[in-house]
């Protein structure tokens, strides 16, 4: 059996090592040609596959170690018979981190008892970006018409009031059609139902937002923006890259451990699609180097953990400099570059004895304690 992969998917050799010969390419230049005799295909988001890439290949297997999937032609896939596989939920946690740390970074208070969050789109990242606010005190509030549509589903509200909230989060998958689709989900008139002054967080897909109207109401000082997903990747708008106030390369869920979960997960689908013993549960890779906060307490310190973890405003401005100098072709370096965080289960943190409030603040977002 012939395998090919992305070149950039972490574990690729140990998880699919063993089922054949595997070859590992540059996922945004993967071309016809490399799948002449290919059996198996693994993909992360930056490759469109569809029946351009796969017309003339022996192609059986699809799988994306990634949670979206709208870079894959499920429809033709289906109708060639190709069997498919993605990874749901496998960057929510890192979603949810990169959430939380740049509403910490953008709101200088202590704490953000008082804010209230609209999470348009509550499936494993939304919820995961729920838990972590509600744990710092933010109350949140969710749409998700296709699961309020589900008998039995409750508490969801409508999307005129949730876009009524100090910050809009948006975890949708990208849809053209359908019963729901997201394509421009948020176009001028629901840009203009938010509050003044409120925040926009794009952690889910570019062409979610409307761009165009996204940078007028920005340029109007009306909003505030997270981008951290584009339309035309790895171009970005220029315009929208110099007024949102933090501007990453798509990593709100490109955390080490995210990017493992998804390979394993494959990994997984691949060994029942060949009818084989299914491998062992990923183990986990060692933990970070602990922190040591010094004298921080209370806030203070959740705050330097979240940080050290995931730096918005430093990701931010290492991004803007670097396109400015390079344009385009920094995008999936950087992305590569910013996707060895590590989530906060894997970061220890040590602190004086005798600081339990501190312990068990840090605690309320997973982070390993130690004391000193």
């Amino acid at each position: 059996m012939k395998l090919v992969a992305d070149r950039v998917m972490v574990d690729a050799a140990e998880a699919f090592g063993d089922f054949g010969e595997l070859s590992l390419v540059d996922g945004r230049r993967l071309a016809p040609s490399d799948l002449a005799d290919c059996d198996v295909l693994l993909v992360r988001s930056v490759t469109r596959v569809n029946q351009a890439l796969l017309a003339d290949s022996p192609v059986c297997f699809v799988g994306t170690a990634t949670a979206g999937t709208d870079h894959i032609d499920l429809d033709y896939l289906a109708g060639r018979g190709i069997a498919f596989a993605a990874a749901p939920g496998c960057n929510a946690r890192a979603v949810g981190e990169y959430v939380l740390a740049c509403v910490l970074a953008l709101h200088p208070a202590q704490a953000l008892d008082g804010l209230r969050c609209g999470i348009i789109g509550l499936g494993h990242a939304g919820s995961a970006a729920a838990r972590l606010l509600a744990a710092a005190g933010v109350s949140c509030i969710a749409c998700d018409p296709p699961r309020a549509a589900v008998e039995g589903e409750q508490g969801f509200v409508t999307l005129a009031a949730a876009l009524d909230a100090d910050i809009v989060s948006l975890h949708v998958p990208l849809r053209d059609d359908g019963p729901w689709p997201t394509r421009h989900l948020l176009g001028a008139p629901e840009l203009g139902r938010m509050r003044p002054g409120a925040l926009l967080i794009n952690a889910a897909r570019g062409g979610v937002v409307d761009e165009t109207a996204l940078h007028t109401a920005l340029t109007a000082g009306r909003l505030r923006a997270v981008l951290d997903c584009w339309m035309n990747e790895p171009a970005v708008a220029p315009a929208l890259l110099a007024r949102a106030e933090v501007a990453t390369p798509h990593i709100a869920g490109h955390a080490r451990e995210a990017r493992a979960r998804g390979t394993w997960q494959l990994r997984d689908a691949l060994a029942v699609y060949l009818a084989r013993v299914q491998p062992a549960a990923l183990a986990g890779y060692p933990p970070a180097p602990t922190l040591e906060l010094g004298g921080q307490r209370g806030w203070a310190a959740v705050r330097a953990a979240v940080r050290h973890c995931v730096d918005p405003l430093a990701q931010s401005a290492i991004f803007r400099a670097e396109t400015a100098r390079h344009g385009s072709a920094v995008f999936d370096r950087l992305r590569a570059q910013f996707g060895e965080r590590r989530e906060f289960a894997a970061q220890p943190v040590a602190l004086p004895q005798g600081d339990p409030d501190t312990a068990r603040l840090l605690q309320r977002f997973d982070f390993p304690v130690l004391t000193i």
